[in-house]
C-alpha cells in the first residue's frame, strides 16, 4: 500500500511539473501571437490536438468523459494564461472608493468621478415602488420580467430607437453593466474575440479578462476591417468617456464586417436618452443587435439597480436562462418603480435634456483658462479633455487631487491609452463648487 501511494504521489508531482512546462511554453506561444497580430483561440490546431488526445485515451483505454475533462481544463487554462489583466471596473472606481472613505471621515468630496446624474427620478417613481411593495410584490418571480415593465420598455423603445420592439424581446436586469457580463457570459466562449473602439468604459476590458475572452482595440471607425473574425463587438453611442456618436455611415461600415460572420453586436444604450447630436439606434443598421438599456442616467435611478435588454426572441430566452441561474429575478416592485418611469418618459426627457445642456454651458464656462484642450461632446455626462501640462500622469493627478484638493476625476489611462486626458463629470451634484476648483487646481499644479 505505502509503495503505491508514494509511486502516485511519484506522478503527481510530475503531472505538476508538465503542467508547469506546458503553461511556460504556452507563454511564449502567446508572445508570439501578440508580436504577429494572431488571434489567441486556433479552432483548427484545438481540433487536431484533441482528434490527437482522444486517441491516446482510447489507446489507453480511458473513460472519454475524463479525458475531455481534463483536455477542457488545459485548453481553458493556456485561454487564461494569454488574456492580458483586465483591470477590474477601472481605477475610477477605485477614486470613488477612496472618496468615500474620506467623506467617512468627515471632508468633504466634489464628485467628478463617476456617472451620478444630478437629477432623481420622476415622481411617479416613488409612489409605483410604494403600492408594489403594498400589494405584496415582494415575493420571487421570473427571470422574463413582468408583463407591465416589458410593455413600458418595449413602447419606450419603439418610440426613442424608431423600431417595432414587442415585450417578448425585453429582459428587465439589474443595470446594465450585468446585463453586458451576461450576454458575454451566454454567448461567447473563452477565447473568443470581442471588441471595441477607444476610448472606451474599463468594465468592458474588465468583464473580457474575467470570462477569459481576448479584446481587440481599434481607435477610429476606420479600422472596422481590423474586427474580421470577432464574435461581439461593444459599441456605446453616444459614448463613454468622449460623448461621441456614432453616424448611420459608420454604423453601416461596421454592421458589414460584422454580416460576414453573423457576430453579435451589444449596443451599450446607457446614454441613448442624452444625445444632443443625431443618433441612429445600431438596432435600425444591423439585426444581430442586443440593446443594453438602464434607468440609472437619463432617468436618475442610480441606486435602483435596474436595466433591461431587447434582442431576437431566442437570444431573450437564452439570456433568461442565465439571468434565473444567477440572480433569479430583478425584484417585481423595482420593475414596477422602473415602468412608471418608462411610461413618463415623453415628458421626462426633454426636462432632462433641457438640465443636462446647462450643465454643460456651466461646465464650459467654469473650465474656461484651465490648460485644457477639449470638445464639445455630442452626449451624455462627460467631458473627455486632453490635459496640457509637462509630464502629465492622469492616475497621479487623480490621487493627488484627491487627497490635497478633495476633488474626485477619473483618470483617463482606465479608458485606454489615454494617461493626457481626464473623465469629468459635467452633469454633477458637485458641478458648481467642483468645476472651479479643478480649474484653479490644474492652473497652478506642478508634477
Amino acid at each position: 500500500m505505502e509503495d503505491l501511494r508514494a509511486r502516485v504521489r511519484e506522478v503527481t508531482l510530475r503531472l505538476v511539473e508538465l503542467y508547469a512546462e506546458r503553461m511556460s511554453l504556452v507563454r511564449r506561444i502567446a508572445e508570439l501571437k501578440r508580436e504577429r497580430g494572431l488571434p489567441i483561440k486556433n479552432e483548427v490546431v484545438e481540433a487536431k490536438l484533441w482528434d490527437e488526445v482522444s486517441a491516446k485515451c482510447r489507446e489507453r483505454r480511458l473513460d472519454q468523459l475524463d479525458c475531455r475533462r481534463i483536455f477542457s481544463f488545459l485548453i481553458s487554462s493556456s485561454i487564461r494564461a494569454q488574456i492580458p489583466e483586465g483591470g477590474g471596473a477601472g481605477p475610477h472606481v477605485e477614486v470613488f472608493r477612496r472618496a468615500k472613505e474620506i467623506e467617512r471621515s468627515g471632508s468633504k468630496v466634489y464628485h467628478l468621478e463617476v456617472g451620478e446624474p444630478p437629477w432623481s427620478f420622476p415622481p411617479a417613481v416613488l409612489d409605483s415602488l410604494v403600492e408594489a411593495i403594498k400589494r405584496g410584490e415582494t415575493r420571487y418571480g421570473t427571470s422574463t420580467g413582468t408583463f407591465r415593465f416589458r410593455e413600458a420598455a418595449s413602447e419606450w423603445l419603439s418610440r426613442r430607437d424608431g423600431i417595432d420592439a414587442r415585450p417578448e424581446e425585453v429582459i428587465p436586469t439589474p443595470g446594465s453593466k450585468y446585463a453586458i457580463f451576461s450576454i458575454l457570459s451566454t454567448f461567447l466562449r473563452p477565447g473568443d474575440r470581442v471588441g471595441v473602439q477607444l476610448p472606451a468604459w474599463p468594465a468592458y476590458r474588465g468583464m473580457a479578462a474575467h470570462l477569459s475572452l481576448e479584446m481587440v482595440e481599434i481607435n477610429s471607425t476606420e479600422e472596422v476591417e481590423k474586427l474580421e473574425g470577432v464574435r461581439a463587438f461593444i459599441l456605446c453611442s453616444p459614448n463613454n468617456p468622449d460623448g461621441r456618436v456614432w453616424s448611420k455611415r459608420e454604423l453601416e461600415s461596421l454592421a458589414e464586417v460584422l454580416r460576414e460572420t453573423d457576430a453579435l453586436l451589444i449596443s451599450d444604450d446607457a446614454y441613448a436618452e442624452l444625445s444632443f447630436a443625431e443618433r441612429v439606434s445600431p438596432s435600425k443598421i444591423y439585426e444581430n443587435t442586443i440593446s443594453v438599456n438602464t434607468l440609472s442616467k437619463a432617468f436618475g435611478m442610480t441606486g435602483f439597480r435596474l436595466g433591461y435588454v431587447r434582442g431576437d426572441e431566442e437570444k431573450m430566452r437564452e439570456l433568461a436562462k442565465f439571468i434565473g441561474l444567477t440572480i433569479t429575478n430583478v425584484p417585481e416592485f423595482i420593475q414596477e418603480a422602473g415602468a412608471s418611469a418608462l411610461e413618463s418618459a415623453g415628458d421626462w426627457i426633454p426636462r432632462v435634456m433641457e438640465h443636462l445642456i446647462s450643465y454643460l454651458d456651466l461646465a464650459m464656462r467654469k473650465l474656461e483658462g484651465a490648460p485644457l484642450k477639449m470638445d464639445r461632446p455630442d452626449g451624455a455626462l462627460y467631458l473627455f479633455p486632453k490635459v496640457e501640462l509637462d509630464d502629465f500622469d492622469s492616475m497621479d493627478f487623480a490621487f493627488r487631487l484627491l487627497e490635497e484638493k478633495k476633488i474626485a476625476v477619473a483618470p483617463g489611462s482606465g479608458f485606454g491609452p489615454y494617461n493626457d486626458r481626464l473623465r469629468i463629470t459635467y452633469a454633477s451634484p458637485d458641478a458648481d463648487q467642483g468645476l472651479r476648483l479643478l480649474r484653479e487646481a490644474l492652473q497652478s499644479w506642478k508634477s
